[in-house]
């Protein structure tokens, strides 16, 4: 089925990744972050100066003790980080130069969802599965209503799949396969972009496959639910990234469990963007050696609507597929609001670079204006394609207001598809954040 969205926005900025590989130092440590799962409370299985082989469980859901994550590398554990009140941020992890990445597995070919279910559990590759609404790792007893795989990314400067998943296309395969597995008997929904490259995805079996076209946020996986499937309150559906996807299928094609994936490094403070091979939570540091266009920029993992600045641990985020690195702003223009903006983006034609649509612009981290009260405008409507009222439920997000937020839709929203919103919010509202802290109150 075709779908055409044309609510949206699609934010050209400078930095993008071509096709050719990037160099990588072999990391000396890796970091492991309960942070990167969506409100996991962890339970510390490992103490300092514990040996650490590929699959050994580090800690796990305290909700749900069968829901493990696990060493991505072999190892022993440097230390483990705490913060305010003691909560677990990071396991660190030192390993050697050639010291192990995948772990040979041996085990009898699980026939049916439960046995499935329970090698994805036991071997820490239950988290490459999440769940709608609140984006989360679903519960292990979960009878989802259908199984979405988003196939492409319509966020600024996000790799395509084709060249993340290259090599890896029978792995792909199976992987869907042995995901529907475990799912049950629901409808798996493939979603691609129309008009791509998309014979990986055309080999998929006993799948519906559903096209879109359209600016972003087109390639959200919100999106394609509210369109193919929408949710009801007590509804759930299960996704998966394409990438989760083949390692799944590596460890059951293969008996391989590997956390390795490809990544791209991108954004205008870099002087060269490409794509690379990381394992999850090695330091990338070395990625930015010699390769900064200045010093005072913002280092992030995923994208610039909705990625996670990087301070402390230069990590890729467990469900992230890019580096994107941007300068910081900051600096005031003298008479800036006079000049004619030739070189700068808006939504609305405040500056004249209008007259040139397809300039692509160097974006940094300013404001570009003070936070004030919400104000009454329809500039949400623009780039929000659901057919909901998005100022009513965010002044709802914003007040908690949990009646009205369900009878205003909030069930088939998570906060990445507010990005765009918070983008062209005339009040610089934190939206994404405010979503969050609503959908948590659910």
């Amino acid at each position: 089925m075709n779908y055409r969205i044309t609510k949206g926005l699609d934010l050209k900025i400078a930095g993008a990744a071509e096709d050719n590989p990037l160099p990588l130092m072999p990391s000396a440590h890796v970091y492991v972050r309960p942070s990167d799962f969506r409100w996991l409370t962890p339970k510390l299985l490992v103490q300092q100066g514990d040996v650490m082989q590929v699959g050994t469980p580090l800690f796990c859901d305290k909700k749900d003790e069968r829901v493990v994550f696990v060493s991505p590398v072999e190892g022993r554990v440097e230390e483990v980080v705490r913060g305010e009140k003691r909560v677990i941020e990071a396991i660190t992890i030192t390993c050697e130069k050639d010291a192990a990445t995948e772990k040979t597995v041996d085990f009898e070919e699980p026939l049916d969802a439960e046995s499935t279910r329970k090698l994805l559990l036991t071997y820490g590759l239950w988290p490459c599965l999440r769940q709608r609404p609140f984006s989360v790792i679903p519960s292990p007893e979960a009878q989802p209503k259908a199984l979405f795989i988003p196939c492409f990314d319509s966020h600024p400067l996000a790799p395509d799949f084709n060249i993340l998943l290259r090599g890896k296309e029978d792995q792909f395969l199976y992987g869907l396969k042995m995901l529907q597995r475990a799912a049950g008997d629901v409808p798996t929904h493939l979603c691609v972009r129309e008009g791509a490259e998309n014979q990986l995805f055309e080999k998929a079996e006993n799948v519906q496959k559903h096209y879109f076209s359209g600016p972003h946020p087109v390639g959200n996986v919100g999106t394609h639910i509210h369109l193919i499937a929408p949710l009801d309150k007590d509804e759930t559906v299960w996704y998966a990234d394409p990438q989760d996807i083949a390692r799944i299928g590596e460890f059951f094609l293969h008996h391989r469990l590997c956390f390795q994936k490809m990544a791209a490094l991108t954004g205008s403070a870099v002087k060269r963007a490409g794509s690379f091979s990381t394992i999850y939570g090695a330091d990338l540091s070395s990625l930015l050696v010699d390769n900064l266009t200045q010093e005072n920029v913002r280092i992030i993992s995923g994208n610039v609507l909705r990625g996670n600045a990087l301070k402390q641990y230069l990590t890729l985020g467990f469900y992230d597929r890019q580096i994107t690195v941007i300068p910081e702003g900051g600096k005031r223009e003298i008479l800036g609001w006079l000049l004619p903006g030739l070189k700068k983006w808006s939504l609305s034609r405040t500056f004249l670079a209008w007259l040139t649509p397809k300039r692509i612009y160097e974006v940094n981290t300013s404001l570009h204006g003070g936070r004030r009260a919400v104000m009454m405008t329809d500039v949400y409507d623009k780039v929000f394609p659901f057919d909901l009222m998005p100022l009513q439920l965010l002044k709802a997000c914003e007040i908690k207001d949990i009646e009205q937020m369900e009878a205003l839709g909030i069930y088939e929203v998570d906060s990445e598809d507010f990005a765009l919103c918070e983008l062209v919010c005339p009040s610089k509202k934190d939206w994404q954040r405010i979503v969050e802290e609503a959908l948590f109150e659910l």
